[in-house]
């Protein structure tokens, strides 16, 4: 009696150590239960379903509760919640994601259509890449598609109908996260000016054009677009990184940082606000001595770029969390306005 105790189980362990393999090869890979929403042994399905409905519902909600100077809790909970999901690296190249995204620079693409009566309109495009447009002008900084070349998180069609609506592109310094030469030969194909920093595409077209001496301030008229454009010798640590400070005459100044984040700068940056009475400053979310240099520009308005840059780690994808909790804990009274991609902002 006893032999037969200990042989049962042994002979039950052995038949399913011999069913299983077999089971495991007939499951099939995708979730045939999806549709009924059940997810029982299909852990990365459900993930993928919960990134879905996460995009799709902050997209929605970001449509309801725009940039605004206002507190708005909806808005900022749609901002943690896209956090959330874009410092999960599953989410870096997904359907979801790529849906999210270009659904909302589609929306910014047809109201770039719209024409500006007063002041300025500040588009947010992915990273640090903004558009501003005016009666007469409209002029992109640091336009890229962002992803990689065979995948590019915006589509080819909608980057490059961006580009074309655009009069001039500013590039601040090389990295690719702010510099693509596709999108650059685009607007000189089409005679339009891309002015770059110092050793930037040397020779590849006329029409995109170096600041040839790096550490003195050049002055670049844009007469029949109505604005004035001055080029600041940057540095993003030793490389050249051009500061643009653009004056579209009656309608406001803008100045765009780059990736900033030199100490030594830090001293004629103190004294900007002297020489230039800026409304709207442009800055990476991440740069030294954030405080000091918003008092060197001394704007009245900030809209901070590069949060949640996809090409970084995950500890170097900045949210827009942290965005918030700098104002409050440093005591930055200068107003911000967190944007997203695809946004927009009339000053």
């Amino acid at each position: 009696m006893k032999k037969r105790l200990f042989t049962i189980p042994s002979v039950l362990v052995l038949l399913v150590a011999s069913v299983m393999p077999a089971i495991a090869q007939e499951r099939p890979k995708e979730n045939p239960y999806v549709d009924r929403l059940i997810f029982w042994g299909y852990p990365e399905s459900y993930l993928e379903n919960q990134a879905k409905m996460g995009f799709l519902q902050i997209n929605e909600v970001l449509q309801a509760n725009k940039p605004s100077l206002r507190e708005n809790m909806n808005r900022d909970m749609a901002l943690l919640g896209l956090d959330m999901l874009l410092h999960d690296r599953k989410n870096d190249n997904s359907e979801a994601f790529h849906q999210f995204i270009n659904s909302r620079m589609n929306a910014m693409l047809q109201d770039m259509d719209k024409p500006v009566k007063k002041g300025m309109k500040i588009y947010k495009s992915y990273n640090d890449g903004f558009i501003v447009k005016t009666k007469k002008a409209t002029i992109a900084i640091d336009l890229v598609p962002g992803g990689p070349k065979n995948n590019p998180f915006i589509t080819d069609s909608i980057i490059y109908a961006i580009a074309d609506r655009c009069d001039a592109m500013f590039i601040t310094h090389a990295h690719g996260d702010h510099a693509n030469l596709d999108i650059a030969k685009a607007f000189a194909a089409k005679g339009k000016l891309v002015i770059v920093p110092k050793g930037l595409w040397t020779g590849v077209d006329p029409q995109i054009q170096q600041l040839l001496d790096a550490d003195t301030v050049v002055s670049v008229p844009f007469d029949k677009l109505g604005m004035n454009l001055q080029i600041l010798p940057g540095h993003q640590d030793d490389m050249y990184n051009n500061i643009y400070v653009m004056n579209f005459k009656g309608a406001g100044t803008v100045a765009h940082t780059g990736d900033q984040y030199n100490g030594d700068d830090l001293e004629w940056i103190d004294s900007i606000h002297k020489n230039y009475k800026i409304d709207v400053l442009l800055l990476n979310c991440w740069i030294n001595s954030i405080n000091r240099t918003i008092k060197g520009f001394g704007p009245k308005l900030v809209i901070t770029g590069h949060e949640n840059e996809l090409e970084h780690s995950i500890d170097h994808r900045e949210s827009y969390w942290m965005t918030r909790m700098k104002w409050k804990n440093f005591g930055i009274s200068t107003p911000n306005i967190l944007m997203t991609w695809g946004e927009w902002y009339n000053f």
